[in-house]
């Protein structure tokens, strides 16, 4: 169905469930700031690190947070 929904707006890109799952736990950390333990448990996986490898989370944003930064 989201193949079908991207396609019928010339969406450009591979879309499926599998990239709204992704965008969905991006959004709860990034917009609401849910913690990974909260993501982790709602993906169903192993451990909060697990979490951080399929959002793409970096080692330099993790060290950011550490240092007081701002993200990015």
């Amino acid at each position: 169905m989201v193949k079908k929904w991207t396609s019928a707006i010339n969406l450009k890109g591979k879309y499926g469930a599998h990239s709204m799952r992704k965008t969905w736990g991006y959004f709860q950390r990034t917009n609401y700031g849910v913690g990974f333990e909260v993501i982790c448990k709602r993906f169903n996986h192993a451990s909060p690190a697990v979490t951080m490898r399929y959002l793409g989370i970096a080692d330099s944003e993790v060290k950011n947070v550490l240092m007081n930064n701002e993200i990015g």
